[in-house]
């Protein structure tokens, strides 16, 4: 079960087009039910959603101050939960100033641990919502305010274990990955490099591709169909050199139940980053069977072994290629051809 260790929330008060301001908190929040609730629902839900980018802090802490401050917050801790709570809410006024569209709300800081006891630093600007309930006692509809989580756009999240143990290729900040110059500017607050190398991104996605196929039992041709959906999908973003959206992918791939596909990526530390293009040679893993040896390399198309091209005997190990063109078995005629 997660443990909450530090809340606090502020407010940071910009319409669009507007200049920033903010309501600073004086001390953190007690960790009641209610704010355990809303917190560990947050964090639960930020780690669901499948558009996030993903980094580590930019080198430059001048114009990039938040790790300097969550480093004296939470490592040196020379700094109080609370002090560096404002810090930090006065950074992301700054950044948020200066983006006309960018627009306030309740800025919610948490401090948040596992029963492994991996802690993270989590941010998400969040905002009340008009409904309406039933009072239990009289049974007449009231007004009532809530948190709008269904509607979270802003959030970042800093894996503070994995950044203390310094390892260079672990990406410790992640963020909820939108299009356009919003999310720009909760990157920029956050400090976050956002280190997509297409090629590595795209086999991590073929590789969960090629395990959400086989989670689901289906059989030879509708594992093929789905790889080839996934497939045309992404070759069309190669083309047009377009980012690809975890999203839209899912619609495309899985379109009688994108949200089960989406679950997919992000379960466990998989990591992949939502906004990057499919590398062409990588992606063809999900419609071509392809290995080499010192002497010979293989290299078929799934459907060969649905459409009786190729056949696989699991039993003994055995590749068998089927419907040789003519050409092809003249060659291996004259190389096999007994000269007696």
């Amino acid at each position: 079960m997660d443990t909450v260790n530090h809340v606090i929330v502020h407010k940071l008060v910009k319409e669009k087009l507007g200049k920033a301001s903010v309501v600073e908190r004086a001390a953190a929040l007690t960790v009641t039910e209610p704010v355990k609730k809303l917190i560990l629902a947050i964090h639960e839900l930020y780690a669901s959603k499948a558009s996030k980018g993903y980094g580590r802090f930019e080198a430059d802490e001048v114009n990039y101050p938040s790790s300097a401050i969550l480093r004296k917050t939470f490592i040196d801790q020379s700094a109080s939960f609370v002090d560096g709570s404002k810090s930090l809410l006065s950074v992301l006024s700054a950044k948020a100033g200066a983006v006309p569209l960018a627009t306030g709300g309740y800025v919610l800081m948490a401090q948040v641990t596992n029963a492994a006891q991996v802690t993270w630093f989590l941010v998400a600007i969040i905002n009340n919502i008009d409904g309406s309930v039933i009072d239990d006692k009289t049974l007449e509809v009231v007004d009532a305010m809530h948190v709008d989580l269904a509607n979270l756009r802003v959030a970042g999240r800093v894996n503070l274990t994995d950044w203390t143990n310094g390892d260079e290729d672990i990406r410790y900040v992640g963020f909820l990955k939108q299009r356009g110059e919003v999310a720009d500017y909760f990157k920029v607050f956050l400090g976050c490099n956002e280190l997509i190398a297409d090629t590595e991104e795209t086999k991590k996605l073929v590789g969960v591709l090629k395990k959400f196929a086989k989670s689901q039992g289906l059989d030879q041709k509708a594992e093929e169909d789905f790889l080839k959906s996934a497939f045309n999908y992404c070759d069309d973003r190669n083309k047009n050199d377009e980012p690809l959206s975890l999203e839209a992918l899912s619609n495309a791939a899985w379109p009688h139940e994108p949200k089960k596909l989406q679950e997919a990526f992000v379960e466990g530390e998989v990591q992949i980053s939502d906004g990057f293009v499919p590398d062409g040679r990588s992606i063809k893993a999900l419609v071509r069977l392809r290995y080499k040896t010192d002497y010979w390399t293989v290299d078929i198309d799934r459907l060969a072994l649905s459409q009786g091209y190729a056949d696989y005997n699991q039993k003994k190990g055995e590749l068998t290629l089927l419907k040789l063109p003519e050409a092809l078995k003249a060659e291996l005629d004259r190389e096999t051809k007994d000269d007696d």
